[in-house]
């Protein structure tokens, strides 16, 4: 699949009998298990919008990214997890092979063509159970980078692959120090923090938290809020599928998933654009 900052992403979606036992995995074992207090993607009850909340208006805000985030937790930490939990060696092993896939490449032998694996055993992007893995894992790293944050008077979280420090006050000096050390934490954790994605944002401009904007109260980015005003505006003379004119396939429920995340950031404003859509398209006004 294509990122939003360019290049690809490889998806390994598993098998329709190994997706099942995984999501058993999932549900009787890792739903079950507390990530932190710090984790905030993939977690019940919790969002892109209770992540930025705990940067609300704040005069400083620091933003890392580690780099290929799943592919860096090797199936040997995934079993080492296991152990933890009070499994032994051999169930451990299993659990960590049925949760883990190696990279491969297409290969041809005697005429046959073969996927062969070219890499140690990772959390492939598309098992149902890397998500919780992955903030399982991460749990000694959070409380280690909260641990910095709070000796500085800073607030930590984390979004999947995304790090949030920010300060209340203005501290500039110690922004050189809190990225060194949060790059040795992460090295010594066995992550790698991304050189291309590194952000300070300060007080004044426009500060975003995975995607919000944080400065006074939650919202989403003017330009979005526009274009999907300027939608609802061109379909009242129009009608909806005129407005689509980056040829979306199922346009109409394309935008009610905006609607509906605005609403969850802003839900002044997104209720308001959802009756609207709901008029459009003949529906009761959807509850908010």
């Amino acid at each position: 699949m294509k990122k939003r900052s360019g290049g690809e992403r490889q998806l390994a979606a598993p098998h329709q009998k190994l997706k099942a036992v995984q999501r058993q995995i999932l549900q009787k074992i890792l739903e079950r298990l507390d990530p932190g207090p710090y984790a905030h993607g993939f977690v019940k009850q919790r969002s892109t919008v209770t992540n930025a909340q705990a940067h609300l208006a704040r005069h400083d805000l620091i933003n890392l990214d580690i780099s290929d985030f799943f592919p860096t937790i090797h199936w040997r930490r995934v079993r080492g997890l296991f152990k933890s939990f009070g499994y032994s060696p051999a169930v451990a092993t299993i659990l960590a092979l049925l949760v883990t896939e190696a990279p491969r490449t297409l290969a041809e032998y005697d005429g046959k063509k073969y996927w062969v694996a070219i890499g140690e055993r990772v959390l492939p992007q598309g098992a149902p159970t890397s998500p919780a893995i992955s903030n399982l894992v991460s749990r000694r790293l959070d409380l280690r980078l909260a641990g910095l944050a709070k000796k500085r008077g800073w607030r930590y979280t984390r979004y999947a692959d995304d790090l949030t420090f920010s300060a209340g006050e203005k501290k500039r000096p110690d922004i050189p120090w809190m990225m060194r050390q949060a790059k040795e934490i992460l090295a010594a954790e066995g992550f790698v923090l991304h050189p291309n994605k590194q952000r300070v944002q300060r007080k004044g401009r426009r500060q975003t938290v995975t995607g919000i904007v944080v400065n006074q109260k939650l919202s989403v980015p003017r330009e979005e809020v526009r274009k999907l005003r300027a939608i609802l505006h061109g379909a009242q003379k129009t009608g909806l599928a005129a407005q689509n004119r980056e040829n979306l396939p199922h346009f109409p429920a394309w935008l009610r998933g905006k609607l509906a995340y605005l609403s969850m950031v802003d839900p002044a404003k997104g209720k308001k654009m959802l009756a609207q859509l709901d008029a459009l398209e003949g529906r009761r006004p959807t509850p908010v």
